[in-house]
Formats: C-alpha cells, structure tokens, sequence
C-alpha cells in the first residue's frame, strides 16, 4: 500500500508510525493502527482528498489522541520487551568480543576457551546500550522534526551520536583492566537460552 502514497503523503505516514511507537501502546494495537494509518491514505488519494483533510489536525496531536485511545502495554509486557532487547543487545555485542579477541585464536590453535572480560568492554557495552536506548527514544518522539529539511533536532542528534561513538571508542581502547576471565562458551549459552525462552 506504501508504494501508492505520495512522496509526501509516504514521509508523513512513516513518521506517525515511527512516533507512535514511542509510546506505550501495545503491538497490537500499534500493528492496527499502523494498517489503518496506511490503508486509509492510498484510499484518500483515490478520491483527491489530502491527507490534512483527511485527518483533519495536527499530525502529531492526531498521534496522541491515537494514543490515549489504544490500549497500553502492561508492566509485565515493558519488562519482556526490555528483556529482550538487553539480551539481544548485550549477546550480540559479546560474540563480537569473541570474534575480535585473540582468544577466539587461541580456542582454534589450542583448544583454550577462556575468554578476558575487561573495563572496557564492560563500560563500553553499558554506555552502547544506553546509547541505543536513547536514541530510538529521541528518533521516535522527534520523528516530525527530524524529517523537516534543515531540522535543528537532525544536527544536535548527529553530533551527539558522534561525541557518544567517540568515547566508546575510547573506553573500549583505553581501559584494558581484566575484571575476570570466563569459559567463552557459558555465556554464549546463557544468552541463546534466554533469546529461545523469551520468543516462546
């Protein structure tokens, strides 16, 4: 249905999509919404209506009556989902570790699987996943200013991912201190035994 919008009517769908998932709403109801939402343009358009017509306000306030309508996600269901991505996260950026470690070398060579795990590692994952946290946060709820050509919100986001990437960098290359060593193989374990309980 997206391929039939207007270049202009595409962006401002998108962005209401991308801002209404900054809320609370449940996936399901965000799944309906979003099926309307699309749905509904390429109709207008049928009939030459505009899309401020159609919706009749301010894109974002729309959003927010959209919101306060839709059903919210439960404590229970914040909890899995931060789960999730935490899991997903930190298990990802582990198997990097391994892969960019002379220990995974050392595993092949001569059957040693322990693995360092240093300060920067540590404070480098942490200061990753906040990063990520923050910015689909700030990407979602400035998702009508970002798209506006020349927007302010477009450059402070910029330099601050760069400022954020750069310290990372820092503290990963820096701090070389090892905290302790571990069996490569437990964690591994730990993180694909959480992904397959949490998905079922």
């Amino acid at each position: 249905m997206i391929k039939k919008m207007s270049p202009e009517n595409n962006r401002v769908i998108t962005d209401m999509v991308c801002y209404l998932r900054s809320s609370n709403l449940s996936d399901y109801d965000l799944e309906i919404i979003r099926r309307d939402l699309t749905g509904m343009v390429p109709e207008a358009q049928l009939c030459g209506d505009d899309l401020n017509r159609v919706i009749d306000s301010d894109f974002k306030t729309y959003c927010d009556e959209l919101i306060v309508q839709g059903r919210q996600k439960t404590a229970y269901d914040k909890i899995l989902e931060m789960a999730y991505i935490l899991i997903v996260g930190v298990g990802v950026l582990y198997l990097i570790e391994i892969i960019l470690s002379p220990a995974l070398k050392r595993s092949i060579q001569l059957g040693q699987y322990w693995l360092p795990i240093t300060t920067g590692f540590l404070v480098s994952t942490v200061l990753i996943c906040i990063l990520a946290l923050g910015g689909y946060h700030y990407v979602t709820t400035k998702s009508f200013e970002l798209s506006e050509p020349g927007s302010k919100s477009k450059y402070v986001f910029g330099i601050g991912f760069a400022i954020a990437w750069t310290v990372i960098l820092l503290c990963k290359v820096f701090l070389k201190t090892v905290l302790l060593t571990v069996n490569m193989f437990y964690p591994l374990a730990f993180f694909a035994s959480a992904y397959i309980v949490l998905n079922y």
